[in-house]
């Protein structure tokens, strides 16, 4: 009750943000927003207030993706969420409506449906058996790679005109901008530049400011959109969404507490924003503190909140940042709860808890407390403490990236080594199916702790390679080959060619698209100079 209420008066402090989300939206046609500033300082929940013009649209759809400083070479994240939800909200309209979309894509978008379906499974549930005899195969295989990254982009667009012909406005959020990829970055720029789709589309990008410079693939892709917004016709609305001032801070308080009178919450205020400087995000955590230690209490005799804002003062004297507070709220939970945050902080921004249900079971090892919580306790616990929320089917998501920045911090357990045994873990224990739908995370959870040469860690990059060349993310799959590369054994030409052959030139032909000749020349030369190989390899 408290957040909500918070962030309700956040969003009165913001008001005038938020007017001009709805005249955007009222007059949607091509939309590119732009949400920039601090951690915390309340973008996504200002995104969000879309939802109700959405609602109160009886065609409109809404969908958000994220992306997650964890798992950023995962090609697409952000937007396969977003698609994903699109597709669920499709399967639970109508029945008239759903076969109407349903005969629309099998008759427009031919064999780009089952290029989608790999990568939007929510896609593939639309159809069933007889439907899916009727989509052409996938086709993109002997493309060269300017082709099927043309048809990759194609796919998108012709899609979102699709749902576009049923629903109108489409409204697509995609947070935390700063750590998405070169091909979701590609996806995002082909469908705001779409001419050809005469329906309207909003897509709302928020990003962190102080983590984008002239230097980062955003700012440049960003500085590239603000030139074609004539050509391409669609506008560019940039949003600077900043913390709250003092008078904000002590009407957030007076909210939280629910006094009427700003000067009672004045002095505290002060304080509160002294130690935030009004990020709300931080301030709430601050808040949460001041009652966990006893310094902010409500008197049920009196029936008002007591406090002391000189030993609020003096005890908050050394806090730094809102991970801090974090930590201090987290390490009063049991030590298998600390340990379970961890866990499920590695395996991304969202997760399904059937996964952490069988990693938590599988590292028991490790955990040196006699007491073998329950995994779906505690995971309620930890949706009570705010720390997590759900999203769609079996699946929760952090509240914030800084809560799961926390829990990863929270101590010495997640080292380098640690994320490598837990991606082992993930790799040698899902079955096909799940390891295939999570191939990217397990991949770079490895990736970040292996340092030992071994065929299977090779192999499983060259798996991660091929699937996002497959789909043109160039640049996932050139960190993935090169990763590959990396964990050869040193005789692999002669224990390991194959793979060995297919890891350089797979690496020489996604440099090439790249348009990277010196790495091209690199592996070119390396199987040149091998003798396990014949003249015409």
């Amino acid at each position: 009750a408290t957040l909500k209420s918070c962030y309700r008066s956040l969003e009165t402090q913001k008001s005038g943000e938020s007017s001009q989300f709805s005249s955007q939206f009222l007059k949607a046609d091509k939309d590119l927003v732009l949400l920039h500033g601090f951690s915390g300082v309340g973008k996504s929940k200002l995104a969000e207030t879309v939802k109700e013009e959405v609602a109160a649209s009886k065609n409109a759809m809404f969908a958000e993706g994220k992306y997650d400083f964890v798992t950023m070479d995962e090609p697409f994240s952000g937007i396969v969420q977003a698609y994903g939800s699109l597709c669920n909200q499709i399967k639970d309209s109508e029945l008239g409506i759903r076969e109407a979309v349903k005969l629309s894509i099998m008759e427009n978008m031919e064999q780009e449906t089952e290029m989608l379906k790999e990568l939007i499974p929510e896609l593939g549930s639309l159809f069933n058996n007889q439907d899916i005899d009727c989509i052409s195969a996938n086709n993109s295989l002997g493309m060269s790679n300017e082709k099927r990254q043309e048809h990759w982009r194609h796919a998108f667009r012709v899609f979102t005109r699709i749902l576009g012909s049923f629903f109108h406005p489409i409204v697509i959020v995609l947070d935390d901008l700063q750590w998405a990829d070169v091909a979701s970055l590609d996806v995002l720029e082909y469908l705001i530049s779409d001419v050809q789709n005469p329906y309207p589309l909003m897509i709302i990008g928020c990003y962190r400011s102080n983590e984008v410079n002239e230097n980062s693939i955003l700012y440049n892709r960003m500085q590239d959109l603000r030139e074609k917004t004539e050509r391409f016709a669609f506008r560019i609305t940039e949003i600077e969404v900043k913390s709250c001032d003092m008078d904000a801070v002590n009407k957030m308080i007076m909210s939280m507490m629910s006094i009427d009178d700003e000067e009672k919450t004045r002095e505290l205020a002060e304080v509160c924003f002294k130690r935030t400087l009004g990020n709300p995000f931080f301030l709430i955590e601050f808040m949460k503190m001041l009652q966990t230690e006893g310094l902010l209490e409500f008197h049920l005799g009196l029936m008002k909140w007591v406090y002391n804002v000189s030993k609020i003062e003096d005890a908050t004297m050394s806090t730094a940042n809102v991970v801090d507070l974090l930590h201090t709220r987290m390490r009063k939970l049991s030590d298998d709860m600390q340990v379970l945050l961890q866990y499920a902080a590695c395996l991304g921004s969202s997760f399904s808890p059937s996964t952490l249900q069988f990693v938590w079971k599988e590292n028991r090892s490790i955990i040196r407390t006699d007491d073998v919580s329950n995994v779906d306790d505690m995971l309620k616990l930890a949706e009570q403490a705010n720390f997590m929320e759900p999203c769609g089917t079996d699946q929760l998501r952090w509240v914030h990236d800084k809560v799961q920045e926390a829990a990863l911090s929270l101590s010495d357990l997640v080292t380098p080594a640690f994320q490598f045994q837990f991606g082992l873990c993930l790799y040698h224990g899902l079955e096909k199916e799940e390891l295939d739908k999570h191939l990217f995370d397990v991949t770079d959870l490895i990736n970040k702790g292996a340092g030992v040469s071994r065929e299977e860690l090779a192999t499983l990059n060259l798996r991660a390679a091929k699937k996002a060349h497959h789909t043109s993310a160039f640049h996932s799959a050139r960190n993935y080959t090169a990763n590959g590369i990396r964990f050869l054994p040193s005789d692999s030409w002669n224990r390991h060619r194959q793979l060995s052959l297919e890891l350089y030139s797979r690496g020489a032909e996604i440099e090439l698209a790249l348009g990277r000749t010196e790495k091209v020349d690199e592996y070119v030369g390396a199987v040149r100079n091998t003798e396990a190989c014949t003249l015409i390899e």
